[in-house]
């Protein structure tokens, strides 16, 4: 028999090519589930690659190189992200919810704290520097995996923050050039590669290759239903039911009329989308005998978009009187941008950049002002000497404009009046000099005359 479904237990969020954030919530009508839509933001400024959610916790990264944060008790968006440069190519929260794990085509592998959203760990070169494309947790928290245009499969050891180590996969001809379909299972014992016509299961504990199922089209998304068995989408509009379970044999279901795009599991159900908009709910009866009972249609909508990713709220988490639209029209919390360098600043601030030319100058003239008045007679010499100067410059420059007037002239002109400015500078130099060697030779003959009287009155004394 299969279990009731329970009305406004689940929510589908939706990352779109056209930047757009779609949420569709279940509802009963004619007791028959359908979906609504509850929700609709635009904020990327490029299509949406992947969706992350945890509680209440939604994270979305696209092609902008930014992460934006919700959080749905409020119907708000709190975040901003700003640790990558590159676009966003995956993301997943960890099963404790205290991080949030991003990798993107700048190749960095950076591990955000959820409680303050700040870079809790960023390793630039996680694949040689070239781009980082998926990214998955071990449910335990303590690995996970990434995978990158290198064709390396690295393991991370997120309690001492390094990695643990590398596993080659350029050698694995089944897998092609881009490996793809990186998710590990429920129980955390098995995770998933996909090529160009093959699935991989691989075992962690022989850290090989489990079981290859072979496909007559591309497998494009992966996930696993409980601890033994995956459903796969293929490129012809096509899910695969693979098990571990010698019992079970695996079969195919149409799904789609076009491309499987993106699939995610919630409980005892299953949601799919296609590259043609639509979307299906489906609910998982693991008790089936035969591959009609096993997956059963509940309801189909298209959303009018090209779906990228997809990922399921749980909606009983906010209790019995939640409702989806009374927490619509709620204000919305301030929306705070985050990155490794500065201080993040809350958006709606407006700061006010003034004119401080304007107001140097007016201050430097006033010190000058101050200085004139209490300064000594020198000073104030010094300074109409200088002006003086100037004033001849200006006068000289005024003089040569007038009487040059083309290109070439004007390139003399320019060295000309360098020449006579170091001129001036250099006679008022030799000016000062000059006094300064006059006084010196009035105190150097003042003293020899001295020396002279006093030489000659001795000599006379002797006489």
């Amino acid at each position: 028999m299969d279990s009731p479904f329970k009305t406004n237990s689940l929510e589908i969020i939706i990352g779109t090519y056209e930047e757009f954030l779609l949420g569709y919530k279940v509802e009963l009508k004619d007791n028959k589930p359908v979906l609504v839509q509850s929700f609709a933001d635009k904020s990327h400024s490029g299509s949406i690659r992947c969706v992350a959610v945890h509680k209440q916790w939604i994270a979305t990264g696209g092609t902008d190189d930014r992460v934006f944060i919700y959080d749905m008790n409020s119907r708000s968006q709190t975040q901003i992200l700003l640790c990558h440069e590159g676009s966003l190519n995956d993301l997943t929260f960890t099963p404790d919810g205290t991080h949030l794990l991003s990798v993107g085509d700048d190749g960095r592998f950076i591990a955000t704290r959820s409680k303050t959203w700040s870079t809790e760990a960023c390793w630039k070169r996680a694949h040689n520097g070239l781009a980082a494309t998926h990214v998955s947790c071990h449910p335990s928290g303590k690995l996970a995996l990434t995978l990158g245009s290198d064709l390396i499969l690295c393991t991370w050891n997120l309690i001492k923050g390094r990695m643990a180590y590398k596993t080659n996969l350029k050698s694995r001809n089944s897998l092609g050039r881009q490996p793809d379909c990186l998710t590990w299972s429920n129980s955390g014992d098995y995770f998933t590669l996909s090529g160009p016509r093959v699935v991989e299961i691989w075992s962690t504990q022989t850290a090989n290759v489990l079981h290859s199922h072979s496909t007559k089209s591309k497998p494009t998304c992966i996930c696993w239903t409980d601890a033994e068995t995956c459903v796969v989408g293929l490129e012809d509009g096509k899910i695969m039911w693979l098990s571990l379970n010698k019992d079970e044999k695996e079969f195919e279901l149409i799904a789609h009329n076009a491309r499987v795009k993106a699939m995610h599991s919630f409980k005892d159900y299953l949601v799919t989308s296609s590259s043609s908009g639509e979307i299906k709910l489906w609910q998982i009866n693991e008790a089936g005998t035969h591959s009609k009972a096993k997956l059963k249609e509940l309801a189909v909508t298209n959303i009018g978009c090209r779906p990228t990713c997809i990922n399921i709220l749980d909606l009983e988490q906010f209790g019995k009187d939640y409702s989806v639209s009374a927490t619509c029209d709620e204000g919305h919390k301030e929306t705070k941008s985050m990155n490794n360098t500065e201080k993040p600043f809350p958006s709606g601030v407006v700061i006010i950049e003034y004119d401080t030319d304007d107001e140097q100058e007016s201050s430097k003239q006033t010190k000058a002002s101050k200085k004139k008045s209490s300064g000594s007679d020198k000073a104030e010499e010094e300074a109409i000497e200088e002006k003086d100067s100037e004033e001849e410059t200006i006068d000289y420059v005024k003089n040569d404009a007038d009487s040059d007037s083309d290109d070439d002239n004007a390139t003399y002109r320019e060295s000309k009046r360098t020449s006579m400015h170091d001129a001036l500078k250099g006679n008022k130099h030799k000016f000062k000099k000059t006094q300064s060697e006059k006084i010196e030779n009035k105190k150097k003959k003042i003293h020899g005359h001295n020396e002279q009287n006093i030489l000659h009155s001795k000599a006379k004394k002797r006489k």
